[in-house]
C-alpha cells in the first residue's frame, strides 16, 4: 500500500473510495438508489446504517449480477468502490 493510500485510507472523507471513477448511468434504477441512499448515510458520516445499506446493497447487486442485468465488471467496481473490496 502506497503513503498516498495509507493518508486516504486513514482520514477518509467519504465512506466510500471516492478515487474509483465509475459511471453509474447504465445501472438499473434500484442500485442507482441504493447509491444514493449510501451517499446520503456518507454525508452525515452514519458508518452504521452505511455499514447496514451496504450489507442490503451488496446482495442486490449480486442478484442482478446473477440474472445478467449488470456484468462482472460493474459488480465488482461497485464492491470495490462503495464496499472498499479488494477481492
Amino acid at each position: 500500500m502506497s503513503e498516498e493510500d495509507k493518508k486516504i485510507i486513514g482520514n477518509k472523507k467519504h465512506l466510500y473510495d471516492e478515487r474509483i471513477k465509475y459511471d453509474e448511468s447504465n445501472l438499473p434504477k434500484y442500485l442507482k438508489d441504493y447509491i444514493k441512499r449510501l451517499k446520503e448515510f456518507d454525508k452525515t458520516k452514519d458508518w452504521w446504517n452505511y455499514d447496514l445499506l451496504f450489507d442490503e446493497f451488496e446482495v442486490q447487486a449480486k442478484a442482478y449480477l446473477i440474472a445478467n442485468k449488470i456484468t462482472e465488471f460493474d459488480y465488482k467496481k461497485l464492491m470495490e468502490k462503495y464496499g472498499w473490496l479488494y477481492d
